[in-house]
């Protein structure tokens, strides 16, 4: 944030200008994005999910909405925004218990109330293979219908999309997709 500003009737905040769009916008234009440039856009939100987990914050809301292109299509310079679920969280041992966050994106510890920074991990496994596939690897008709395949936590890779991204792409979902959160890597 750059400048505050207010009248009468309205607050104005000014940011930076990010032209590229946000990144959901871009997904969906293209349908899919290569191996290659999804690791280095995932490396970015990593190095952004691990800021955040030194500085003791959990986003609690990642999703490519979440996301903005700075103006290249290259994914090399991202910004993370929206940070109104974020909150300080000074030891993982200590679980936090409110269920927020968007459906297809939640972690299976945040449905049952009982999560600490990992949360954004699963969340950037969602984002990974979205970016691969295109398509959420928990889908449903509902929001309960999503949760409910959260819950069970197994992605599928059977569509004929997998078939291109190599095995070490889908290990390193599979592993952020884990639904006990100790398993899970850090950032």
């Amino acid at each position: 944030m750059y400048e505050f500003f207010e009248d009468e009737k309205c607050y104005y905040i000014v940011y930076d200008l990010c032209k590229g769009g946000e990144l959901f916008e871009e997904i969906v234009f293209r349908g899919k994005i290569s191996e290659k440039e999804t690791a280095v856009l995932i490396k970015q939100i990593l190095i952004c999910v691990n800021y955040l987990h030194q500085m003791n914050i959990i986003h609690r809301d990642l999703k490519p909405e979440n996301f903005l292109l700075e103006g290249s299509k290259d994914f090399n310079e991202i910004k993370m925004i929206d940070f109104w679920l974020a909150c300080k969280h000074d030891s993982p041992k200590v679980m936090l218990d409110q269920m927020i966050g968007s459906s297809y994106y939640i972690a299976p510890e945040v449905l049952a109330k009982r999560y600490n920074n990992k949360c954004d991990l699963w969340s950037v496994g969602v984002i990974t293979y979205i970016a691969l596939s295109g398509v959420p690897p928990f889908n449903g008709s509902s929001d309960k219908d999503i949760i409910a395949a959260i819950r069970v936590g197994k992605p599928g890779f059977s569509e004929p999309v997998w078939k291109s991204i190599s095995d070490a792409a889908k290990e390193f979902i599979k592993k952020l997709l884990t639904v006990d959160p100790e398993q899970r890597p850090s950032a």
